[in-house]
């Protein structure tokens, strides 16, 4: 679904009410999807700058799904993951 263009908080949902577990085993599981897609990103040495564009949008998306449900869990997870990934924390 990530590879699809869902958000982090849309496939978290979907995996919670779908599959039966918890929003935090979801949330676990789409951090580990996101790393593997990374790792596969980065071993493929491709040209990014379309993929960065765009998980900095469905990131930021996730953000915006988080605040609108009141799911700081959700809110906090995005941020975490566009700061592993872009370093924003660090200027």
């Amino acid at each position: 679904m990530l590879l699809h263009g869902y958000s982090c908080a849309a496939v978290v949902a979907y995996l919670a009410k779908s599959k039966g577990v918890s929003r935090r085993t979801s949330q676990r599981t789409v951090q580990h999807a996101y790393a593997l897609i990374c790792e596969d990103i980065d071993q493929a040495n491709i040209q990014r700058t379309d993929l960065v564009a765009q998980a900095i949008h469905l990131l930021r998306e996730s953000t915006m799904v988080g605040l609108k449900q009141n799911n700081p869990g959700a809110v906090v997870g995005a941020i975490v993951q566009l700061d592993k990934q872009f370093r924003i924390g660090n200027s």
